[in-house]
């Protein structure tokens, strides 16, 4: 079924059919993950979405498909056209979850040596690194970064456990006021390094800016940061998403709020 929105004037799958073809997505993608440990131990993937503005709706489309098979080559993304939203898919590197009543962490493919979790499956955070300093919508604590609220898995694939770990938004406003940078966003994140120079990754295609995140030096981008959206995919922030460098990253973020059961553990 196709669903006619004359906000955005086009002819738009159903959620239905959007689920079908993400599930098999998922699938592949799983199937191109180069995992260390056997095939029965647990494993977390994860994805962050980037919703697409209504003003921005109609050139990401645009680009998107007309660079289709280009942007496919990436491999990490899926776009479900119902919602309007790119999903940015990961293992969940280092994850915490409870198992037989402490914290046990995934290796950097977001794998367990173990075949069954004595717990919820319930990610509840990851450890601070050199790289990883956690942002405002985390807790931290004891040198854990701690989601705001725990993430659970919305679906499982064998013994591949799914997780939607929210939205990553491309509107910080850390890219404009060196004051609230310190505490949102990936240069927060990362002690104040944009990813490209963290992590090494120079995808190149434009002059590249130290004091905001290369979100928009994707795929056949005119390097104007104000068309970000448009060209995310490919972009140096996309691949270390898709690296599991960024997941903990959280944007809506309520003062002070922690979750009880991660009080509990703590």
């Amino acid at each position: 079924a196709l669903t006619w929105t004359t906000a955005q004037a086009r002819l738009r799958p159903s959620h239905d059919i959007v689920k079908r073809k993400l599930g098999h997505f998922e699938e592949r993608y799983i199937n191109t993950l180069d995992y260390k440990l056997y095939n029965e131990t647990v494993k977390l993937i994860g994805y962050k979405k980037v919703k697409i503005l209504p003003e921005e709706i109609n050139m990401f489309e645009d680009h998107y498909f007309t660079n289709y098979e280009e942007l496919q080559k990436y491999g990490f993304h899926f776009y479900d056209q119902a919602s309007m939203e790119l999903l940015i898919y990961f293992p969940v590197a280092g994850a915490l979850i409870e198992h037989k009543g402490s914290m046990i962490e995934a290796n950097e493919l977001g794998e367990f040596e173990i075949e069954d979790v004595d717990g919820d499956y319930a990610v509840l955070g990851r450890k601070q690194t050199d790289y990883v300093h956690g942002v405002h919508g985390n807790i931290i604590k004891d040198g854990i970064i701690y989601l705001a609220d725990k993430a659970y898995p919305t679906r499982q694939i064998g013994n591949v456990f799914v997780y939607d770990l929210g939205y990553k938004n491309l509107d910080h406003d850390h890219d404009h006021s060196h004051s609230k940078r310190n505490d949102k966003g990936c240069l927060a994140n990362h002690g104040g390094e944009n990813c490209s120079k963290v992590y090494n990754i120079h995808n190149g295609r434009c002059p590249e800016n130290p004091n905001t995140c290369m979100d928009y030096n994707g795929y056949n981008t005119d390097c104007k940061k104000e068309h970000k959206f448009m060209y995310f995919i490919g972009s140096d922030c996309s691949v270390s998403v898709s690296r599991g460098n960024c997941w903990s990253e959280v944007d809506n973020f309520v003062k002070n709020k922690i979750d009880n059961a991660v009080d509990k553990i703590i």
